[in-house]
């Protein structure tokens, strides 16, 4: 799966040929990966990489300390193992894109702490930063 993110109209333009919306916010990329494995997943959108990393030690869900380092951002999600989904409540702001505020909604899924991971995942933009 690949996404065109300079291509076409610009967000919000009259031509774009989808526009969604949310809480106020122009929703950027949306979309579900399936993991090769149960220890990360890696998002390039344009200069940012937002890595997913998963971690287990059998207490219950929660995310770790964000590690940035030049233009990638690693959150470590600890006991995301439940088949009923763990998630964002809200969208939670990562950064700048395009001189605006950059936005992180997830759902993820596994069967088990040593299965694959299903990931939903929204990108979305607000104000400007």
């Amino acid at each position: 799966m690949s996404f065109i993110l300079n291509g076409g109209p610009a967000i919000g333009h009259p031509y774009a040929p989808l526009r969604i919306k949310t809480g106020g916010r122009d929703v950027v990329v949306s979309g579900t990966a399936i993991t090769a494995d149960n220890k990360s997943l890696e998002f390039y959108l344009a200069d940012l990489i937002v890595v997913l990393k998963f971690e287990t030690d059998g207490e219950s869900p929660r995310f770790g300390s964000v590690f940035a380092e030049g233009s990638s951002l690693t959150l470590p999600l600890y006991n995301f193992n439940n088949s009923l989904g763990s998630g964002t409540t809200i969208p939670i702001e990562i950064g700048t894109l395009n001189q605006r505020k950059l936005f992180l909604s997830f759902m993820i899924y596994a069967l088990t702490p040593q299965s694959s991971k299903v990931v939903h995942y929204t990108f979305m933009v607000g104000d400007a930063a």
